[in-house]
């Protein structure tokens, strides 16, 4: 229990650098998307996608590198914590592979105007399909599999976004994501 805290000691950075990236761009896309400029929103697009694969790259390759370390940073760790917690944290924290990118995306469907789609994806990524694998995991594979929950839970997001913004770069006159 207490490397989880950890996690979400991590997690909830990893998250708030998402949430800037969205709400440094919600405006800009909104107001082009109003204002029909579809080349200007793929620019946008293009330059947002860049920085949450950067962010991902950054935090990704921290909570490989040097999982310890944030385990010492939150707390004042036993042996047997410290010895546990790098697998623990590096396969949960895989999901910062797609976790920005899929925050980022909720800002993006709101933007253009599809709530529907990005309410989905909050309630997936957050109860939805969490909530049923960390229930089913550990049942099917044991209870290290739990860890592998949000890994999965933000791939199968991912899956969902990139064919709701296919589908809305179709209906766009521009086709905004080519």
């Amino acid at each position: 229990m207490q490397v989880y805290g950890v996690i979400v000691n991590i997690s909830t950075f990893v998250q708030c650098c998402a949430y800037g990236v969205g709400q440094a761009a919600q405006p800009i896309l909104s107001i082009n998307y109003g204002a029909q400029k579809q080349d200007r929103i793929r620019k946008l697009l293009r330059y947002s996608f860049i920085t949450v694969a950067v962010v991902s790259c950054v935090w990704i390759t921290l909570t490989m590198s040097i999982p310890n370390t944030f385990v010492r940073f939150f707390m004042a760790p036993t042996e047997s914590v410290l010895k546990i917690a790098p697998l623990i944290i590096r396969c949960y924290c895989l999901s910062f592979l797609l976790l920005p990118f899929n925050v980022f995306s909720t800002y993006y469907f709101q933007s253009v105007m599809k709530p529907g789609i990005s309410f989905i994806i909050s309630l997936s990524r957050g109860v939805l399909i969490s909530g049923t694998l960390i229930m089913l995991l550990p049942v099917f594979f044991g209870s290290d599999a739990l860890w592998a929950a949000m890994p999965v839970t933000e791939l199968v997001v991912a899956f969902y976004i990139i064919y709701c913004m296919m589908n809305t770069a179709r209906e766009s006159t521009g086709n905004v994501l080519n």
